[in-house]
């Protein structure tokens, strides 16, 4: 046994390996680790109730570790030609085997060597020997992706014999020396770990199995990881390793941070006053004694309007849900980049204050696709490894393990696009990575009214997920439909194992009115906290107002100063009102901001508008800001006075609270909240636009509650549950045609998700991992699935560069930059194409002209680190470039601007 390989390479001329045995013993000995100091106590107490107690979780958990490679011990995987095709390293090796009495094995010439991978021969082997299906599937699992169905492994021992025991007749010695090392391997596991026999390996649950499953990847990787667990000398057997000094020099070279074990807060208001020097208020107060008071908190919904300080009261719920329920970290989740990059710092600062009490580093990670441009992120120190036993002073550190794409996830915590929460519903290989990192977190998801029904479907299967797990999972919102409050805490009580009909709940859980509100389960009952003390309420006036009438209404109120806010639907049409208003009112007042100004440009905007008319900016004197759907999701601006296209109502709320924001002095005739809504029509006829991004149903709906008057926060739930009831309208064939076009769309867009969608937990038929990811998507890329689970929109981000003489510089300069020095800087330079070129039934022939002018011209950019994976464009003198048939032109003020026209090439 001592002669099989695990791993090997030829490093400068020298012939480096890993006996087999001794990388199991490392994997073992890795996750055994894992047990102790990472695994959180409520991720493990899930193994525990299907295992019996901790000890023997762990001597189990351990067991898979031993096993977990056992298909490696079979002349299929020990014929394999090294990775750098190294003759005289995989000749050296054979030539061991043969030593060894595998007689002829340099000899055999297996027909399909690759039917009988070493995962899946693992599975194949412990079922041959009495192993129950929870275990052997988590081994056939462990590079990514479980087998789909139980008669591929039966069938391996039967049809590829060769693959296993170089001899198909069991009479051979050579068959029967395979056997018996196989089969040695399998009893000193037994052994080793203390049990029996096979009859005592308990069946676990398909939950149990996929956390213990993302846990074994995770300590293969590590185990396999050189740097920590090097590989030895061809020459040595490694029979004198010492593997204490093995394993703590490996497993401290990798363990950065400790596992974070919060304690019970006793005092609220001390809390806050530490974490944020403010006491708390009233929703805040209430959320946190919801919580202490929960025996079994599940899901907590919070609807509250804006500046109630909703991300502050997660936070502290977060420290109080992970010592309630044994949870070991957080995921913030948001719907954009520039949402998600806001409430870093805030989280950040956080985590600061929580490091301070225990003195204890802790790991925080920005998770999304231009995290690495974060300059915040990017400057928190990288963690060096520290002694397991070690006490030192805490602070938030980077552990540089959890930089790789699919790692990333398993970080203690995290701030990230809602992305990567909805891809736990995705199924793509190596999930059961992302279910373990989610699974040892608070969950917190922020702006969920911001998520369409495509995602929703995706979000409701994520939570449920969370709901098998025990996860706690904070959900908040300005308001939410009753129905889709309703959904999201039925699915994560259905997750939880509880039947919802069994469910106690109140009476109006979709019809409740009340503002705010907090809605919760404790085990099996649903509960709400709605008795609020009323407060002073903000009236908003309503005028409907005709586009031929804007420009009038605006230079009017605007007469003696002020600063308006213009928020409509598309960006096209933002960018022909900047081009109609700056023209009467000057450049200079004029501000435009949206998705297509290159992401450098965006940033520097949003900066520049939170210095003017953020809380605490200088506001100008007259100012009218342009924007579209980015303005109302995540900036903190106030303006005096209002301009909206018609939009879906909690949207339209959305926009409303950046009207009068703050309490500040303005101008005379802008002291009282104004709106004007832009786009409402007597026959229901709506802006192309409009229709494209929202359909005609919520705008139909929309317009027919809204009122000439509106109560800030008091009408906000109203208005929403109005909108989105499921009644009736008598509002003629109009209406008619746009309800039924909208109920198709939603069966459509619930179809589509689906497709790859994964099933629910725990089902009858799913007791283990076989079949899983039955059917999941081919690709295999995280930017795939983020536009998989957000329908496929907006997902082309190139980079966008200008052509200058002597090479490429960037838009706002004429300076030839040094690819290689300012790769980073370059790498900034990101914009997401429109959807006319990212849509569904143009999107392939984008990306296939892109990479071909890519390779042709920009091939080099491959071999730079910040650039390698990326797609640019060089604009022309004229700023310009042609794609997939449209004239693309990039203006510094209007943004990026398209035409069809323009040639390929």
């Amino acid at each position: 046994m001592n002669n099989f390989w695990a791993k090997k390479i030829e490093k400068d001329g020298r012939l480096f390996w890993l006996p087999l045995n001794q990388h199991l013993e490392d994997t073992a000995n890795v996750i055994g680790l894992l047990w102790e100091h990472w695994l959180s106590q409520g991720q493990k107490n899930l193994i525990i109730k299907d295992v019996g107690d901790d000890e023997n979780a762990k001597r189990f958990t351990q067991l898979l570790g031993y096993y977990h490679d056992i298909g490696k011990a079979t002349p299929a995987f020990q014929t394999k030609k090294s990775y750098y095709q190294s003759d005289e390293l995989d000749l050296s090796l054979i030539e061991k085997l043969e030593k060894d009495e595998f007689s002829d094995i340099s000899l055999l010439n297996l027909t399909h060597p690759n039917r009988s991978l070493h995962a899946l021969a693992g599975q194949a082997l412990l079922e041959s020997y009495g192993v129950n299906q929870s275990l052997s599937s988590i081994v056939g699992g462990h590079h990514g992706k479980p087998v789909d169905d139980a008669s591929s492994v039966v069938m391996q021992l039967k049809s590829y014999r060769a693959n296993y025991f170089q001899e198909e007749r069991e009479n051979q010695p050579v068959h029967q020396k395979w056997k018996k090392y196989q089969k040695e391997i399998f009893d000193t596991g037994l052994t080793k770990f203390e049990f029996n026999d096979v009859n005592e390996l308990p069946e676990i649950s398909q939950s149990s199995c996929i956390i213990l499953s993302g846990l074994l990847i995770m300590a293969d990787w590590i185990a396999s990881n050189e740097s920590y667990f090097p590989l030895i000398n061809l020459e040595d057997d490694g029979l004198d390793i010492d593997q204490e000094t093995r394993l703590m020099n490996g497993f401290t070279s990798w363990f950065k941070t400790f596992l974070w074990e919060p304690e019970s807060i006793l005092d609220v208001s001390t809390t806050y006053q530490k974490r944020f020097s403010f006491s708390p208020r009233e929703v805040q107060e209430k959320l946190a004694s919801a919580i202490s008071s929960s025996k079994k908190p599940g899901i907590f919904i919070v609807e509250a309007p804006m500046g109630v300080g909703k991300t502050e009261a997660a936070l502290v719920a977060v420290e109080q849900l992970s010592a309630k329920t044994g949870r070991s970290g957080m995921f913030f989740g948001l719907p954009t980049q520039a949402t998600s990059n806001g409430v870093f710092s805030r989280v950040k600062s956080w985590l600061d204050s929580i490091t301070n009490d225990t003195r204890q580093n802790q790991s925080l990670k920005l998770l999304h696709g231009k995290a690495a441009l974060n300059d915040e992120s990017s400057n928190i120190p990288r963690a060096t490894g520290i002694d397991i036993d070690e006490e030192i002073d805490g602070s938030v550190v980077a552990n540089d393990w959890f930089q790789g794409r699919k790692t990333g996830i398993l970080d203690d915590f995290i701030v990230g696009t809602i992305d990567q929460f909805l891809l736990s519903a995705l199924k793509q290989k190596h999930l059961a990575l992302r279910h373990l990192g989610l699974s040892k977190k608070v969950v917190i998801i922020d702006e969920v009214h911001a998520y369409d029904a495509y995602m929703g479907q995706y979000l409701y299967q994520a939570l449920r997920w969370m709901g098998v797990y025990g996860v706690p999972v904070i959900i908040l919102s300005a308001t939410l439909p009753g129905k889709r409050r309703e959904e999201l805490i039925k699915n994560y009580i259905l997750g939880s194992g509880k039947k919802w009909r069994d469910t106690i709940k109140p009476d109006n859980l979709t019809t409740q009115e009340t503002y705010p509100l907090i809605t919760y389960n404790d085990d099996g009952v649903v509960k709400q906290v709605s008795d609020f003390e009323k407060k002073e309420n903000k009236y908003v006036t309503v005028h409907r107002l005709e586009d031929e009438s804007l420009l009038t209404v605006l230079l009017t109120s605007l007469s003696d100063g002020g600063v308006a806010g213009i928020i409509v639907n598309t960006v096209k049409r933002a960018q022909k009102l900047y081009q109609l208003i700056s023209k009467k009112i000057g450049d200079k007042n004029v501000e435009l901001l949206h998705s297509s100004f290159i992401a450098t440009h965006r940033i520097k905007k949003e900066k520049q508008l939170m210095a003017e008319v953020g809380k605490g900016g200088t506001r100008p004197i007259k100012k009218v800001i342009i924007g579209t759907q980015v303005i109302e999701q995540s900036l903190d601006i106030d303006f005096d006075i209002l301009f909206s296209d018609l939009a879906p109502m909690d949207l339209l709320i959305q926009r409303i609270g950046r009207l009068h924001r703050h309490d500040i002095h303005r101008p005379h005739k802008l002291q009282k909240p104004h709106i004007y809504v832009l786009g409402t029509s007597e026959d229901y006829e709506f802006e192309d636009g409009a229709k494209a991004v929202y359909g005609e149903f919520l705008l139909i709906r929309t317009q027919y509650f809204l009122p000439n008057k509106i109560s800030i926060p008091l009408d906000i739930s109203t208005l929403v549950q109005q909108v989105y009831k499921e009644d009736d309208l008598v509002l003629g064939e109009v209406y008619q045609r746009a309800k039924e076009k909208q109920r198709k769309l939603l069966l459509k867009k619930e179809c589509q998700a689906n497709t790859y969608r994964l099933e629910n937990p725990n089902t009858r038929s799913q007791k283990n991992m076989i079949g899983w990811l039955k059917d999941s998507t081919v690709h295999n890329t995280e930017e795939y699935g983020s536009a998989q689970v957000r329908d496929g929109a907006d997902s082309i981000e190139v980079i966008v560069v200008k052509k200058q003489l002597n090479g490429i510089s960037l838009i706002h300069e004429d300076v030839s930059l040094d690819i290689s020095a300012k790769a980073k800087q370059i790498a900034r330079e990101t914009l997401r194409l429109p959807l006319a070129l990212s849509a569904k039934w143009t999107i392939e022939d984008t990306i296939k002209e892109l990479e071909k002018y890519n390779m042709k011209y920009l091939a080099s950019w491959q071999e730079e680190p910040w650039l390698k994976g990326t797609l640019a464009i060089v604009l022309d003198d004229n700023k310009q470039f042609t794609l997939n048939g449209f004239l693309l032109t990039y203006d510094e003020q209007l943004g990026l601007m398209y035409e069809k026209g323009g040639k390929n090439g």
